[in-house]
């Protein structure tokens, strides 16, 4: 008697589960891997001129439970995207390259659980050192230690330097694009901002947005966020005028400076705001109500002269003589 096997199609169904099971745990155990390095402070912004030299630390900790081998290297760093991301680089010959001016001490490090220590960096600028803006970072990454027996996680953390060398440097910031939703239902309404530096140097500009009605009264002001904008870069800045009921047409005008000189920054726009839903619904209870009262005018007319003039809609029948 022949044994019987499950069809091919219900085996490589289970095959197929069993592998997209585990394609499907593996990444989230790694996602959900905590992290255990840790750099601060994030960022230093430094001026310094050619010529000169200038040290200070950075704290590195491990917040793990286990020891762990950490390697610390200076790298050069761009701007990528509009949000304010950034991404490392080995060291470039470039202009506004800063890592192959750094030197960290020590290099590697060895930290026992939930441990810190300090790793001290210099920055010397030569004296034919270009003007403006350079921008490195402190790095820090596992190369060791760990879950003993399981898989290490490499990590990296950075703190990173925004360093302008004094001298004759260009300043220029302007405004890409000022923008908001040109018609909305209700709020809250975004108003987004890009910025582009076409400088030589980080530029944090800061200023506000004032928006006014259509009477030309202010009705909010909103601070800018005062964020970094590197050269050659463009960053995108968001403001929220944070109100829900909102009719009629707004405008909006960005007003700030940016720059040691405080050189100024504008742009006006103007938008909607109208709740059409309610907006129509009000409209269709009025026609209604409008239509109700016109085919019952005359019944209307007639209650009317009751109540004022107290005159009585029913006819008294005349008596018969006996």
């Amino acid at each position: 008697m022949q044994e019987k096997h499950p069809p091919f199609s219900v085996i490589g169904i289970v095959i197929t589960g069993v592998v997209l099971t585990l394609l499907n745990f593996i990444p989230e155990a790694l996602a959900q891997a905590p992290s255990v390095l840790n750099i601060s402070p994030l960022n230093f912004e430094i001026t310094i001129n050619p010529g000169e030299s200038i040290s200070d630390v950075v704290k590195v900790s491990n917040l793990g439970d286990y020891p762990i081998q950490v390697k610390m290297e200076a790298e050069d760093f761009t701007s990528a995207g509009e949000s304010g991301e950034v991404v490392v680089k080995e060291e470039l010959n470039t202009t506004y390259s800063l890592a192959k001016w750094i030197t960290v001490t020590p290099e590697t490090i060895e930290l026992e659980p939930h441990s810190q220590t300090l790793v001290s960096f210099a920055i010397s600028v030569p004296v034919e050192g270009e003007p403006g803006g350079h921008y490195g970072t402190i790095l820090a990454s596992i190369t060791g230690g760990g879950v003993p027996g399981g898989a290490m996680v490499v990590q990296k953390v950075g703190s990173l330097l925004l360093v302008q060398v004094a001298g004759e440097t260009k300043e220029l910031l302007w405004v890409k694009e000022f923008k908001a939703p040109y018609f909305s239902e209700y709020g809250p309404i975004q108003l987004t901002t890009r910025l582009e530096n076409q400088g030589t140097v980080h530029l944090k500009p800061r200023g506000f947005v004032s928006i006014t009605n259509l009477f030309g009264k202010e009705v909010a002001n909103l601070p800018i966020d005062q964020k970094n904008i590197l050269p050659q870069s463009i960053r995108t800045i968001n403001a929220t005028w944070n109100k829900h009921l909102l009719f009629g047409k707004y405008t909006a005008t960005l007003a700030a400076i940016y720059g040691f000189s405080n050189e100024p920054l504008s742009a006006v726009i103007s938008f909607w705001v109208v709740p059409w839903k309610i907006l129509g619904a009000s409209i269709l209870i009025l026609l209604v109500l409008g239509i109700f009262l016109y085919k019952t005018r005359k019944r209307w007319k007639l209650a009317l002269k009751i109540l004022v003039k107290g005159e009585s809609l029913i006819k008294e029948e005349p008596k018969k003589a006996g």
